[in-house]
């Protein structure tokens, strides 16, 4: 078979014909020689040429000499990295190398010696060159070339193989690095490599860049489900306990012509569908996401022109009345009137939107043609009808977007109370002080804020507690099984009974039976949404319905946050709590109180968790808090809601709740009061397990205790307790528990200052008491932990005492950003009494 690998250039620059012709001659069997007669003609080829795998460059040359080549070739960085191997006499060498020469030969050497030399140093300093100084991997460039090659290979065999490029990724990386420290993570990665370039059917392995690794490989010899355990087998060779999830995305070649780029560009597409995933790590790239890739292409290209020509349709939802049997209100709803297509449903275009940023776009042009429609609704004797239109995530960080709204209802003369702005909870989740914020404008500029989807994420409570949302449009998830499924009805029940003690309305979305919309009506659910009572339709449909109904309609006004209004204390008082639901406990309950019993009403799944339950089971065996309580308990936990109402402060005691006939489990509880309607009152509880903090003995049946305020904006004086000879601990926690516990722990090796928030152990630190370490907790009133931690690095005299967080929350981005700010060392609850001594000691003793 013809030898069909391309051969490297290199320039030969030799005055001597006869000797230029000789050693041409024999260079020309490895290489592709190009020859110059001077330095001049040497140079003129280069300013043109930069493709030469090394110059062979004669010292001697006449007028322009082999140095002055040189000189000129450290003028262009491209002709810089060319390897120069130079001949001349000896006294030339010193000179020759100090101008960077890769190699110096001496004039008198036999021609073959000199070429099997010149490829030996060619090919030792390429082959340098190709690989990842890390992981001596194939870096990106030369992984493509080399694919390349490999694959031309394949074009012109008889018998052509089957190869695939995997593009693999390893999750969270940068977490690892913090963790365990870059030198880990440096060898975690010459591990990976040295792994995928012993891998069956492996041909060549490619760095990316980080931890992104591209392989090609024979597809008939590849074992996929290797890399399911590839994780788990680095962490064993680092003797590491860490959860290491790869995610590897597989592209067939079926037509070696494609560039390798676009290759590797369809496996990086497979494995982002795995990425984050604990339960999938290998992805194929197949027919499915090939069409979802051309549609996603063909959708980007022509979303402007689609703008531009109106082919984007507002369609128009309504909100019936249960009461009036009229509509109320509307959603507004996108549809891509598309010319060849015909009507795009918003599913198969809006995430695309939201990926590429023209979501942005979209979403102004939406509100717009939405304040157009209230102010024809206006003309038509309709000024109270309101409409609601979706806020995507990015929108939330758009240059005054309240201004933007405001100027739009002043544009149309429209009231803004009648333009209702839908978030739904990953908006919230992207970003919660930005869209708290973005909240309070709004409201303060008269707009109605709701929360869409309520119910589908995992902290829609502590969202309801932090936003001022005048409504809530419950998750069609739910709806579509009301009516039929006892669980399901127990929830939307309390979501509506919660919601009222708040003020808000309750929007049911996907009510699409008569049985869904006689349970809505049955638990006092009023407005009622889906397609039931009507599908999205144009504008002028709505109108027509609206004019169908006029005489029956009671039309809604939304209800807009009021900080003033005396029905608000419920609100006031959950505002009162919100820092403390912000991960600072996993559990949360509402619940109303009547005599001596207490009816839940809502809880988290931080509740389920704990208690063991579900929504099923807890809505089966009874909703009265008080009967799981051990009996002893019962008063104490009475007495702290007594308290609680009558006091307005918070109330902590400790509690033992059955879990079955033989297990008991130790909660601390905090019990905050929330308002009153009639004879019954409403509460929070927060619970956490401390079953695992080995209480002393007199913990058994803790009565409640006030957490302690500073009065008059003057922090408490730090009290000196423990070992008064010992080194000094301050112990940063606004729990008076896990005070009480870390301070019979650690009081025999430690002289303890104890700070019920980030400001109290801010003036702790500057009192002059020479602290040697900081216990901090993350989630407190009045300054947090990571406020504590910022103000802290700010201050050159406190910087240099080391903090060790103690934090119950199992997020790992709050590990990383409390060591980012400064904390030395991040320890989780429950923790190991010894263990945490140890840390401690390790930090007060500097190590």
């Amino acid at each position: 078979m013809k030898d069909t690998r391309k051969k490297q250039k290199i320039l030969l620059v030799d005055g001597n014909g006869e000797r230029r012709q000789q050693t041409a001659g024999v260079l020309h069997g490895a290489f592709c020689v190009t020859s110059a007669l001077d330095g001049e003609m040497a140079v003129d080829i280069l300013r043109t040429r930069q493709d030469f795998a090394a110059i062979l460059l004669q010292c001697r040359l006449f007028e322009f000499s082999g140095f002055d080549v040189m000189h000129f070739l450290h003028t262009n960085r491209l002709l810089k990295s060319i390897p120069v191997i130079v001949m001349g006499a000896e006294e030339d060498e010193l000179k020759a190398l100090s101008l960077g020469a890769a190699a110096f030969f001496k004039e008198s050497r036999e021609p073959d010696i000199l070429s099997c030399q010149v490829q030996n140093l060619v090919n030792l300093f390429w082959r340098d060159r190709d690989l990842d100084p890390l992981t001596s991997v194939l870096q990106w460039e030369p992984f493509l070339k080399k694919a390349r090659d490999t694959l031309a290979e394949m074009e012109q065999d008889k018998r052509p193989r089957s190869l695939s490029i995997i593009f693999l990724n390893m999750d969270r990386f940068k977490v690892f690095n913090d963790l365990f420290g870059r030198a880990a993570g440096d060898q975690l990665l010459r591990n990976l490599a040295a792994k995928l370039t012993a891998m069956r059917g492996v041909i060549h392995v490619g760095r990316v860049g980080g931890d992104r690794f591209v392989l090609l490989c024979r597809t008939e010899e590849l074992e996929l489900s290797r890399f399911n355990r590839l994780g788990a087998e680095l962490m064993r060779r680092l003797h590491l306990k860490y959860a290491l999830h790869l995610s590897c995305g597989v592209c067939e070649i079926d037509d070696p012509t494609l560039p390798v780029a676009e290759l590797c560009d369809r496996a990086q597409i497979a494995q982002e569908t795995v990425s984050g995933r604990s339960d999938k790590s290998v992805a194929l790239y197949d027919e499915e996401l090939r069409r979802s890739l051309l549609w996603e292409q063909e959708v980007a290209s022509g979303m402007y022109e689609a703008l531009e020509q109106g082919q984007f349709q507002v369609y128009l939802q309504p909100i019936f009345s249960l009461s009036s049997n009229a509509p109320v209100s509307a959603e507004a709803l996108v549809r891509w009137d598309h010319p060849k297509r015909g009507l795009i449903p918003p599913d198969q275009f809006i995430s695309i939107f939201e990926k590429n940023g023209f979501i942005n776009r979209l979403d102004q042009y939406v509100w717009e043609r939405v304040f157009q429609y209230l102010a024809e609704l206006k003309a038509a004797g309709y000024p109270d009808v309101t409409i609601s239109a979706n806020m995507s995530r990015l929108d939330i960080y758009s240059a005054d977007i309240c201004g933007q709204l405001t100027g739009l209802a002043k544009k149309y003369d429209v009231n803004p109370a009648v333009f209702r702005i839908e978030v739904t909870e990953s908006v919230y989740m992207e970003d919660p002080g930005q869209m708290l914020e973005l909240t309070r404008q709004l409201n303060a500029a008269g707009f109605a804020v709701l929360i869409d989807d309520f119910g589908n994420g995992y902290s829609s409570l502590n969202m309801l507690m932090n936003m001022t949302v005048s409504s809530l449009k419950l998750d069609m998830g739910f709806i579509r099984s009301v009516g039929s499924d006892e669980r399901t009805n127990c929830v939307v029940s309390s979501i509506v009974r919660m919601a009222k003690w708040l003020e808000m309305s309750v929007v049911a979305e996907g009510a699409e039976t008569q049985t869904h919309v006689d349970y809505l009506r049955s638990i006092g659910c009023d407005r009622v949404q889906g397609y039931y009572f009507s599908r999205p339709v144009p504008k002028n449909d709505f109108f027509s319905l609206l004019e169908h109904y006029r005489s029956a309609s009671a039309l809604e006004r939304p209800r807009i946050f009021d900080k003033t209004a005396d029905t608000r204390a419920v609100w006031d008082a959950v505002k009162t709590y919100d820092r403390m639901m912000r991960g600072r406990m996993d559990a949360a309950a509402m619940f109303e109180q009547f005599g001596d019993a207490a009816e839940i009403l809502s809880v988290n799944d931080g509740y389920y968790r704990l208690m063991e339950s579900s929504p099923e089971l807890l809505f089966r065996s009874g909703q009265l808090i008080t009967d799981w309580l051990e009996e002893r308990d019962r008063p104490a936990f009475l007495g702290a809601m007594d308290a609680a109402s009558e006091t307005g402060e918070r109330q902590e005691l400790v509690i033992r709740r059955y879990m079955d006939s033989y297990r008991i489990k130790s909660l601390m509880v905090s019990v905050c009061y929330m308002g009153r309607k009639d004879s019954r009152k409403l509460f929070l509880a927060l619970f956490r397990d401390i079953s695992l903090l080995k209480l002393p003995a007199e913990f058994g049946c803790m009565v409640p205790s006030v957490v302690p305020r500073e009065e008059d904006g003057q922090p408490r004086q730090p009290q000196v307790l423990g070992c008064r000879t010992c080194p000094k601990l301050l112990i940063v926690e606004d729990n008076r528990v896990n005070q009480l516990v870390l301070e019979k722990m650690l009081s025999s090796q430690y002289s303890i200052l104890e700070a019920s928030n980030g400001k109290a152990g801010l003036d702790a630190l500057r009192s002059g008491e020479n602290i040697g370490v900081v216990l901090l907790d993350i989630i407190m009133p009045i300054m947090d932990g990571y406020e504590f931690l910022q103000k802290k690095a700010q201050d050159p005299a406190l910087r240099g005492i080391p903090v060790l967080v103690l934090s119950q929350t199992d997020n790992l981005d709050s590990e990383e950003k409390a060591l980012r700010l400064g904390a030395r060392g991040f320890v989780r609850k429950p923790y190991d009494p010894e263990d945490l001594r140890k840390t401690l000691d390790a930090l007060a003793n500097g190590i």
